[in-house]
């Protein structure tokens, strides 16, 4: 028997993905990034992003 995808988890693998581009897009600007305060704005992005992807409450 195949296992059938839900809408649940379809959303899920929409979700990742696009947390996964936006980790991508944000290491790429911190490895541009020569200003410390926007180097902290991006990594306070990136982890809430993480924090995300992981299911963690952003804190």
């Amino acid at each position: 028997m195949a296992k059938q995808n839900t809408p649940v988890a379809e959303q899920e693998v929409r979700m990742g993905k696009r947390v996964n581009r936006r980790v991508s897009v944000l290491l790429a600007e911190i490895e541009k990034e020569e200003v410390p305060d926007r180097l902290l704005e991006l990594a306070r992005e990136l982890q809430k992003a993480l924090n995300e992807k992981m299911g963690s409450p952003a804190g």
